[in-house]
């Protein structure tokens, strides 16, 4: 091993690489110094397991400069996007469980590396025979060599990295001995991101996005809680008491499903914070802060309302088709100010949305069933939005001392 080179590195991943933030940063770096070491690398390819409800997988693959990252089979793609950094190019993909057995993963020296923890390969001229498709790729790129290692990874969690460089002559055995011992201390810090993303991914699918970004960030002491104003959405799936006498649990937790699915993409779409699932209600909340007026807060949930209809519509058509029941919900809207943090104890906390106005909009939705309209509102709700609302008269609630004026946003009633 070069003890220059060493020095050099470990100087590097001190300064430099212990301050990446990201991935994609942290590949960038390590990629230039080898670069300036002589290694000449052209494309860096880092797989790892993720734990995600939508994922199993995620790769950053890094190109010395911009080019076209080539062709995913779109069957097992869940997002993609690319960063520049100064000239290179960083192409991110989220992978679904089939990938692992995709026949184009099969087929690349990373199946190999999986297989036998460390490869290399030189790459032949272009148009001559390879041993990997995608090495022909790097041929006609100027690639000469290809070096990959299945890295020590936390958790038992699969991780694997493979250089190709366009050095001349493709890399020596010092080289290659240089590269593994490098690859061994970037593994601390790939892990170290690598948790962190999994903790911040875990702490907003469980909590929603703005509570697990509170959390994450270090709000988790008993009663730390904060003031928050906002349009407040309750909303409850009609007759699922009646469902469960009669479905099986897994028939019972795939109408659960559908109904949520239905509500949260319009709910995120529209500004939205989804903070609990109780049961077969939702709690929602849109922030003042998010959008600078009350107004606009109130109209965005109004908005969700009636994309989450559409959704409903659409849904609802397929499961008559079907023979299936219809799902069909209330919604109580209100506006104002409550409490959103962590209730509960020491062992065991909630994060969540408390207080009167809450109570208000869980006692609205259940208005929508005796009125047999929804949604419902307020009248201090209709008053942020600013707009006109059919008035529907003031009615006792349960734990609100005032009758409460309620109107409905639309003259029309729920199919």
């Amino acid at each position: 091993m070069s003890e220059p080179y060493r020095e050099h590195y470990s100087a590097w991943l001190v300064e430099h690489g212990a301050a990446a933030r990201t991935l994609p940063e942290l590949l960038d770096g390590f990629c230039r110094f080898l670069t300036a070491e002589g290694f000449a690398i052209h494309r860096c390819n880092l797989a790892t397991d993720t734990i995600h409800p939508q994922m199993t997988g995620l790769r950053h693959v890094w190109f010395a400069e911009a080019i076209d990252p080539g062709a995913i089979n779109p069957a097992v793609l869940v997002a993609r996007r690319q960063y520049r950094i100064g000239e290179a190019l960083i192409d991110e993909i989220f992978f679904n469980a089939g990938s692992q057995e995709n026949p184009q993963y099969k087929a690349s020296p990373f199946y190999q590396i999986e297989q036998l923890g460390e490869l290399y390969e030189a790459i032949g001229p272009a148009g001559g025979p390879q041993p990997y498709p995608v090495f022909e790729d790097l041929a006609q790129q100027g690639c000469t060599a290809y070096f990959g290692l299945r890295l020590n990874s936390f958790a038992g969690m699969l991780q694997k990295i493979g250089l190709a460089s366009r050095r001349p002559g493709g890399l020596d055995p010092a080289r290659i001995v240089d590269l593994r011992w490098s690859l061994g201390l970037l593994t601390l810090h790939i892990n170290t991101l690598i948790e962190a993303s999994i903790k911040d991914t875990l702490a907003r699918v469980y909590l929603g996005r703005d509570p697990g970004q509170r959390v994450s960030q270090g709000m988790i002491a008993v009663g730390n809680v904060v003031a928050l104003e906002g349009a407040i959405w309750f909303s409850d799936l009609r007759g699922f008491t009646q469902s469960s006498e009669r479905l099986t649990p897994e028939e019972l937790i795939e109408t659960l499903n559908t109904y949520f699915g239905a509500l949260v993409g319009p709910l995120y779409a529209e500004g939205g914070e989804i903070l609990k699932y109780i049961g077969d209600a939702i709690l929602a909340v849109f922030p003042t802060s998010r959008f600078g007026d009350g107004a606009l807060a109130c109209r965005a949930a109004l908005a969700a309302v009636q994309a989450a209809q559409d959704r409903l519509d659409a849904i609802n058509a397929q499961r008559t088709a079907a023979g299936l029941d219809v799902l069909n919900h209330g919604v109580g809207l209100h506006y104002g100010e409550a409490r959103y943090g962590n209730v509960g104890s020491q062992e065991r906390l909630d994060f969540t949305l408390i207080g009167r106005e809450v109570n208000v909009a869980s006692r609205i939705e259940g208005l929508t069933k005796q009125l047999d309209r929804s949604p419902l509102c307020s009248q201090t709700f209709a008053d942020a939005a600013g707009l006109a609302m059919e008035p529907l008269g003031s009615f006792p609630l349960k734990g609100v001392a005032e009758e409460t004026a309620i109107l409905s946003p639309h003259a029309t009633d729920p199919p």
